[in-house]
């Protein structure tokens, strides 16, 4: 799976409770989460190889237990969309879909999906309870990515 996937999915970390240094779900954390949410979010991520920073803006949408959308604007058109049961990234028109190996009936469970568990190494939110404001993502390969989002 490309880079730009991992983020998208790394935001879904965020919302599933992911916090610390390593990958956690508890489900306190998704008892915490609102019924739904929606808003505008801007993300900073940082090449470690090369630094250099690639902004990038959209919006996201979510419903607990049902759908997590995390559509990209700028500067790359794209979404992302995760149920239950499967996953799909859209880009330049084309859409990968992939079934999810577990039957998801809370968003929590989301975060057990193999590409994220092969890319990041930690995700830091803010709050740390229930729907974050600020999202740090910390990758495996030294990249970073800061993530604000507004209700």
């Amino acid at each position: 799976m490309c880079k730009r996937s991992t983020v998208f999915l790394a935001a879904l970390a965020v919302l599933c409770g992911a916090v610390g240094g390593t990958v956690a779900v508890t489900p306190a954390s998704d008892a915490a989460l609102p019924e739904t949410a929606s808003g505008t979010f801007i993300q900073r991520k940082t090449l470690a190889d090369v630094d250099v920073t690639i902004t990038s803006t959209g919006t996201f949408r979510f419903e607990k237990g049902r759908l997590f959308e995390w559509r990209t604007l700028k500067p790359l058109p794209s979404t992302f969309t995760a149920t239950p049961t499967n996953y799909a990234i859209t880009v330049n028109g084309k859409t990968t879909t992939r079934n999810l190996k577990s039957n998801v009936d809370e968003i929590a469970k989301i975060f057990e999906i193999k590409e994220v568990k092969e890319f990041v190494k930690g995700v830091k939110s803010e709050p740390q309870v229930g729907f974050p404001n600020k999202v740090t993502v910390e990758f495996k390969n030294g990249d970073r990515l800061d993530i604000e989002m507004k209700r």
